[in-house]
């Protein structure tokens, strides 16, 4: 009865209020609407995109699995990056189209879109990998000096473990190209114990029996052979490693 009764209170009080002003509540009323209906319709869409991009990556992916064509693998997924770019699905396309630009050796393209996508996504989960494909990609035009700072910018900034182990690795590589023996040593040293069951741990350490081998009798001198004098080992790659965008 208390309740009925502070009710029956406000509405005495106040709808002369109302009365005066339901204009004014009936617009502010229907513009609230307005913008949840607004708010309503751009999620929809926003949803949809990220399901239309996702179909669209998927299908290209079965696509050229089915009918590889390197010369135009690379302009799918950029297309599709480019169609759908504030997805996650444009942004795995962006790299997977910059990746796909460095296999067919067109580097400094590749480099290009490595740098779009750290520029445009610096804290995506692979961004790591967007960072080590634009050292790989300096590294395969022979810009050494640069590839070593992207390397090391790889090791000192990204979470990517993966990542790291691989920019480790290939700049242990450089180091030995530059007579820095020392320090591609303690690269190799790292890698083999990130790594001591994975393709470049085992090539890390097969660098390290190479130097070990050929060493100096005394255990305090550091390793002396000349990079050019080391055997590879026997699965080194040629050219930077390829990406690993699975995870």
């Amino acid at each position: 009865m208390q309740s009925q009764d502070a009710a029956d209170t406000f509405l005495i009080k106040w709808w002369p209020q109302i009365e005066a002003n339901k204009n004014k509540i009936f617009g502010a009323a229907g513009i609230i609407a307005a913008v949840i209906v607004v708010a309503a319709f751009i999620s929809w869409r926003h949803e949809q995109n990220q399901i239309a991009a996702s179909e669209a990556l998927t299908q290209a992916s079965l696509t050229l699995a089915s009918n590889p064509d390197p010369a135009r693998t690379a302009d799918t997924y950029l297309g599709i990056a480019d169609q759908y770019r504030d997805t996650p699905a444009g942004e795995r396309s962006l790299l997977q189209g910059a990746a796909a630009l460095f296999s067919q050796g067109k580097y400094s393209d590749a480099q290009t879109y490595f740098q779009q996508f750290l520029q445009a996504h610096p804290d995506n989960e692979f961004s790591g990998q967007a960072a080590l494909g634009v050292a790989k990609s300096l590294e395969a035009q022979g810009k050494l000096n640069d590839a070593a700072g992207a390397y090391q910018h790889v090791i000192d900034d990204f979470p990517d473990a993966q990542a790291v182990i691989d920019a480790k690795f290939s700049l242990a590589q450089i180091d030995l190209q530059q007579h820095s023996d020392a320090n591609a040593v303690q690269l190799f040293q790292d890698v083999a114990k990130s790594d001591p069951y994975g393709v470049l741990g085992n090539e890390a350490q097969q660098y390290l029996f190479n130097f070990q081998s050929k060493a100096p009798a005394s255990p305090a001198a550091m390793p002396s052979v000349s990079p050019l004098a080391t055997p590879a080992p026997a699965h080194a790659p040629a050219s930077p490693a390829p990406f690993n965008l699975s995870h």
